[in-house]
Parts: structure tokens; C-alpha cells; sequence
């Protein structure tokens, strides 16, 4: 018979399968965290683009709202790209949407970041009795290299000019 000798208690070594079983358990840890992660940072840049999405949008209604409720509607009933409106100041604007862009007399007024499509619906002008009004309904997409930036999201506001038709502003 041979002589084994027993190694002393609290040194044994760990055994191959051991070791392969604790470096598979650590894998899959490991990769259950940084999917979790992954998860969270898209989850967080779809967010971030849905808030500046939405802060574009609102900006741009409130900035339309404010001038075209002290202004007159000249654009004809019925859907259009465009929007002309005359000012108290007796100054024309004209609001067109165009390639992704609304433009205010050319000049671009909403972000980079955002493609807007939509158009104007006019109701009312040259009835009279009846409140000109303007609906505006938007689709805001968000411009990005990922998915999850860009998202997309529908506004609609109807706003009416506080003037009656055929009255002077």
C-alpha cells in the first residue's frame, strides 16, 4: 500500500471543477449586472429625449399661441402648411412648416435636435359670427444616432384670434 499523506486541515486546494463552476457562476452575475446597466442608460437617454422633445414642442405652441391670439388669421379654411397672420403692429408673420423646420418669415424657430411635421387647420375666417380659430397639430420626432433618441411624440392646440372677423385689430 502506498502512503497518502493527508494535508492539514485548512490548506485543501480547490479543484478544477471547483473552479470552472465559481468562474461560470461570476460570468453570469457579471453579465446579468451589465444588462441591467445597458438597460438603464437606454431607458435613461430615451427620456432625456422625450423631455427635450416635449420642451420643444411646448416652446413652440406657447411662442406661436402668444402672437396669434393678438393677431388676425389671413390664411383661407382649410388644411396648409403655412400661416399667415397680421399683427396689432400691423406686421405680416407667416409661419410655414417645411422640411422638418418651422419657420417664422424664414427665419427657423424650432431646434436642430427635432424634425416636426404637421400642419395648420384654419376654421372660420370670413364667417361672420363665427371665432376664427387655428389648430396646429404637430408630430415631433427627436433627431439622434440611437433608437431610443429618437422618439416621437403628437401635440395638437387649437387657438383662436381674439379678434371677430370683419373687426379691426
Amino acid at each position: 500500500m502506498k502512503n497518502k499523506k493527508a494535508m492539514p486541515v485548512g490548506r485543501q486546494a480547490f479543484t478544477l471543477i471547483e473552479l470552472l463552476v465559481a468562474m461560470a457562476v461570476f460570468t453570469v452575475v457579471i453579465t446579468v449586472v451589465f444588462g441591467l446597466f445597458s438597460t438603464a442608460l437606454k431607458g435613461q437617454r430615451r427620456v432625456i429625449a422625450l423631455q427635450n422633445i416635449q420642451e420643444n414642442g411646448r416652446f413652440l405652441l406657447e411662442f406661436m399661441a402668444k402672437e396669434l391670439r393678438m393677431s388676425k388669421i389671413n390664411t383661407a379654411n382649410g388644411i396648409s402648411a403655412t400661416l399667415n397672420i397680421t399683427r396689432s403692429d400691423d406686421n405680416t408673420v407667416i409661419y410655414t412648416l417645411s422640411n422638418g423646420k418651422i419657420y417664422r418669415n424664414s427665419i427657423q424657430v424650432n431646434s436642430d435636435e427635432v424634425n416636426i411635421n404637421g400642419s395648420f387647420y384654419i376654421n372660420g375666417v370670413g364667417a361672420d359670427g363665427i371665432q376664427p380659430k387655428v389648430t396646429i397639430s404637430l408630430t415631433l420626432q427627436g433627431v439622434g444616432n440611437r433608437a431610443e433618441e429618437q422618439a416621437i411624440i403628437n401635440i395638437q392646440t387649437t387657438l383662436s384670434q381674439r379678434f371677430l372677423d370683419g373687426s379691426d385689430l
